[in-house]
């Protein structure tokens, strides 16, 4: 195990890029508000991706071992 230590700026700067409106901006999110399953799903995705990018960066070992 091991501790990540994180500082507000860093924190504050992932959830600026997982706001509503950046994540359309980004085609992450779609702008109609009757999204089709596929839609939500392309969006968890796209979120799933930004976190793990971001966790990935601060020193965190994301991967799953089998």
């Amino acid at each position: 195990m091991k501790a990540i230590i994180i500082s507000d700026a860093d924190a504050r700067g992932l959830l600026d890029q997982l706001e509503l409106g950046k994540m359309r901006a980004a085609n992450h999110w779609p702008l109609s508000s009757k999204s089709s399953p596929e839609d939500i799903e392309q969006a968890h995705r796209a979120f799933h991706y930004i976190v793990t990018k971001w966790l990935q960066e601060q020193g965190a070992d994301v991967l799953r071992r089998g």
